[in-house]
């Protein structure tokens, strides 16, 4: 019995000092700061500004009544999100549930978007998916407010 409590021990030092290894890959102390130094090495600021304006981007070519031009900013925005999400996971969790949901709307727009190009419902439906995205990147950056890692630092 006493073999078995000694191997459980053992076994469990192992398995904590294993997990203690695995530390983040991102310097900082505070959780702030580790997610600064993930916005600065993703440039984090660069790529949400950049998915705002492909948002702000379709209706505006919409307007022109040009599918090629539609189709063209559609796929920049499905693109760019899929790209954004590469960068996840972040050091936050709930950072990263944020952005995941938002970069999920924007690249479902964009590919509602590609698939009425010429006009129609999805064009309604991109844009509630784009509404939905815009709320994330709202929600995205009060969130990294919360954790003292403004947008602004981590440029």
């Amino acid at each position: 019995m006493t073999r078995r409590w000694a191997a459980s021990i053992v076994g469990a030092i192992g398995v904590a000092g294993a997990l203690s290894s695995c530390g983040n890959p991102y310097a900082g102390a505070t959780l702030g700061q580790q997610v600064q130094s993930w916005m600065r090495s993703t440039s984090f600021a660069s790529g949400l500004r950049t998915l705002q304006a492909d948002g702000r981007r379709i209706p505006e070519v919409e307007v022109e009544h040009d599918p090629a031009a539609v189709r063209t900013a559609c796929d920049v925005l499905v693109t760019d999100a899929l790209s954004a999400n590469q960068n996840l996971p972040s050091p936050d969790a709930m950072l990263n549930t944020i952005l995941a949901a938002a970069y999920g709307h924007a690249a479902a727009a964009g590919r509602q978007c590609l698939d009425s190009a010429g006009g129609g419902a999805g064009l309604l439906r991109a844009a509630a998916d784009l509404a939905a995205a815009d709320r994330g990147y709202v929600a995205a950056e009060a969130r990294l407010d919360d954790i003292d890692a403004p947008v602004s630092a981590g440029s």
